[in-house]
């Protein structure tokens, strides 16, 4: 089985499944759960590796970046990804719900300190909370972005040190895209699945 990890939207004790992804955390995920984060309880495992955030901010953020890329016209498999935009605001747009909650424990159950062992529990929850902040820096990255109001065009090409060194996680996605930014995993039906009569 692959080590994945799970998105979910909350509205009340109801589990929207949103999506999930092989092996990484992918930054449409980390967009959703940038703003207003929060640590908590995993709703999946027994630790404390759950990542809850609001969830229409994220949203928001998340359309502005995806129009901001598709905009550059420059995207590796341009078509493709802008057809992905499209079906990522068709299965977000009716989701009501106020909260994110993204799942990473068997991402983290990947990395090793720096003895090359498997974390273990406290270590794992210490990896949980460096990505709620990081996840935090990366919704300033993307408001920041969109406020620089900046030509679309140009946005994969200034030299500046300083943009390079804040944007360099958004240059990357112009040609890996499919295999970090994540908005080709929306579904409905999860590996981890909540009874949707009782969640």
């Amino acid at each position: 089985m692959a080590n994945r990890s799970y998105i979910y939207a909350l509205n009340g004790d109801k589990h929207i499944s949103l999506g999930e992804f092989n092996y990484f955390i992918p930054y449409a995920y980390r967009i959703l759960a940038a703003f207003d984060n929060k640590i908590v309880d995993s709703h999946l495992f027994d630790k404390v590796v759950g990542i809850e955030a609001d969830f229409k901010q994220g949203r928001e953020a998340l359309y502005q970046f995806l129009d901001l890329l598709a905009a550059t016209n420059q995207m590796k498999d341009h078509e493709e990804f802008v057809e992905a935009v499209a079906k990522t605001r068709e299965y977000l747009d009716p989701i009501d719900a106020d909260t994110t909650l993204l799942e990473n424990g068997e991402i983290y159950a990947l990395y090793t300190n720096n003895d090359g062992e498997y974390l273990d529990g406290p270590g794992l929850e210490r990896a949980n909370e460096h990505a709620g902040q990081d996840y935090q820096w990366i919704g300033e990255d993307v408001q920041n972005l969109i406020n620089m109001n900046l030509d679309p065009a140009k946005i994969f090409h200034y030299t500046d040190e300083s943009y390079l060194e804040l944007f360099q996680w958004m240059i990357d996605l112009k040609d890996n895209w499919k295999e970090k930014l994540g908005i080709d995993s929306w579904r409905s039906v999860l590996y981890f699945q909540f009874n949707s009569k009782e969640n």
